[in-house]
């Protein structure tokens, strides 16, 4: 007769360990989040019963499970994911999976079949050697490693709904008394695209130069992210996304007035907006709300749309700081910074911009000569500037529609508002045009209203998050590296090219004597600039030695 074996009781550590694998990824990441915002290990090993051992080891995958969970169709199905399944072919996976997002992201239809055709053909392209059948059983097994639910889609109305937008300001009002926010810790972000060095295609066309057969040469584009509070008192520092991360008009730049990235397509990605949260937004906005006068750890919520491009809202959560979606299709209504903010900076940054062509021309250049002069780092420069330049009530005013009980001074009704951006736009169109008229170049001289009204719209409805071919997604399996920065080792500045300080301390000095004869240059941008050249000064030393 056989002996039943008896079963050895497991000690705690074992528990734990059992405990572990029993917690779902949402619940990891709830855990990686609680450990960022400040929650002691102790603490999380009594409230989720694991070891400090499995917290390390969780701590160690952060970054592949945060990315596993972003990458999810729905969140709401990683509460009883346990594992990351790995596909036998990663390459495949990834391609397949930004496939679908783009096809979502166009409202196109999808349907199983859909989906394994494609893996087939991705499969032939990525040059698979093992075979795979992708049959209904792959496909099951496919979804459920991205927590992927339904791959039917319904596209959204294309106008915005004016009764959810309505029905939001109360529930946003509620937010705000809730908790008493001050207009100090409640901030909005949103991208747009800029077509930094378009013309009016007429000034081309008087000029007998070439005129672009399409939009593509005439439209070289940066993604800009803008970011302020509600009360108006705080702007973050410019993200800025272009095409190349090493241009060579940026050689040897050690600081930039923007946070720059890049990627082939200039435009914004989950990767690239969850780095600017965690590196900038959050720093910058605990710090103003220190500084004025708010607690230590007060919460900060970040208003956001429904963009392909931003993460779930599960990962914009650090030290007390949350990012929380506004509803869809709603945000042409009531976003802030689609009420006028970013309208205003572009139309600054375009307002200079066509002022510095026009003064190239009025001293003999032709315009496409000003068109290669003009560089990335012209434009990098002069969208921070028109950024630094726009003002608190326009900020303030912003929120006039989502904010409904919130005090502003000088408080603008919805007429009113439109109006006033408006009336703005209208004084530069006209001295723009006046400034045009009295140069002798008929390349210039014959601009009008409309041709300037171009420029200024051409990029409106520009997508801020650009959808890939099939053969682009197919090749960021090939080769990640190329795809994220096309630019070579070539665009390192060398030694010889820095300009020496004595040169820059020389340079500072014509500066000053050229800015004192002018009357509209104030003393203190006068003193920056001595302030400037006594930083080199004291620098030529410390280099020597």
């Amino acid at each position: 007769m056989s002996k039943r074996v008896k079963a050895i009781p497991m000690d705690n550590s074992e528990k734990k360990k059992r405990k572990h694998l029993s917690l779902s990824i949402a619940q990891k990441v709830e855990l990686l989040q609680k450990l960022d915002g400040g929650v002691s290990v102790r603490h999380l090993t009594e409230e989720y019963g694991v070891g400090t051992t499995t917290i390390y080891d969780l701590k160690k995958q952060k970054d592949k499970l945060l990315k596993f969970y972003s990458d999810s169709d729905n969140q709401e199905l990683m509460k009883n994911r346990k594992t990351l399944h790995r596909a036998k072919n990663e390459d495949l996976d990834r391609v397949l999976i930004e496939w679908i997002r783009q096809q979502r992201s166009k409202d196109k239809p999808l349907t199983g079949l859909l989906v394994m055709k494609q893996a087939r053909l991705y499969h032939e392209e990525l040059n698979i050697e093992s075979e795979c059948e992708y049959s209904e059983g792959w496909l099951q097994k496919f979804k459920k490693r991205h927590g992927i639910k339904y791959l039917k889609i319904c596209g959204e109305k294309a106008s915005a709904d004016l009764e959810p937008a309505e029905n939001y300001i109360d529930e946003f009002a509620k937010i705000i008394s809730d908790e008493n926010f001050s207009p100090e810790q409640i901030y909005n972000a949103d991208e747009t695209a800029l077509y930094w060095c378009y013309v009016p295609r007429k000034t081309l066309a008087m000029a007998d130069e070439r005129v672009p057969t399409d939009y593509k040469d005439a439209k070289q584009r940066l993604t800009v992210l803008g970011c302020a509070n509600a009360a108006g008192t705080h702007k973050i520092k410019l993200a800025v996304i272009g095409k190349s991360l090493y241009p060579k008009c940026l050689k040897g730049v050690c600081n930039l007035p923007v946070h720059y990235y890049a990627n082939k397509k200039a435009s914004v990605t989950r990767e690239i907006f969850a780095d600017w949260f965690n590196k900038y937004f959050v720093p910058a906005a605990r710090a103003h709300c220190k500084q004025a006068g708010l607690e230590d750890n007060c919460k900060i919520l970040l208003f956001l749309d429904h963009s392909s491009a931003h993460p779930p809202p599960e990962l914009l959560v650090k030290s007390n700081v949350f990012g929380i979606y506004l509803p869809q299709n709603v945000t042409s209504v009531i976003q802030p910074c689609d009420q006028g903010i970013l309208r205003s900076m572009k139309s600054k940054y375009k307002h200079f911009f066509l002022n510095s062509m026009l003064a190239s021309v009025n001293r003999g250049l032709k315009i496409q000569d000003f068109l290669k002069e003009f560089s990335l780092k012209d434009a990098i420069y002069a969208v921070a500037n028109a950024w630094n330049d726009i003002d608190k009530s326009t900020l303030k005013n912003a929120w006039h529609r989502l904010w409904a009980t919130m005090m502003f001074e000088n408080y603008l009704a919805d007429e009113d508002f439109e109006g006033f951006i408006d009336s703005n736009e209208k004084t530069m169109i006209s001295k723009l045009l006046t400034y045009a008229k009295s140069l002798s170049a008929e390349s210039v001289n014959k601009l009008e209203e409309a041709d300037i009204e171009e420029m200024l719209n051409i990029d409106n409805d520009a997508p801020i998050e650009h959808p890939l071919s099939d053969g682009e997604i197919a090749e960021m399996g090939l080769n990640i590296d190329e795809y994220e920065d096309s630019s070579g080792d070539d665009d390192i500045m060398s030694a010889d090219q820095k300009i020496s300080i004595d040169h820059m301390v020389k340079i500072c000095d014509q500066l000053i004597a050229g800015l004192e004869q002018c009357a509209f240059i104030s003393k203190q941008e006068i003193m920056a600039i001595y302030s400037i050249k006594e930083k080199l000064l004291r620098q030529k030393p410390v280099l020597k030695r």
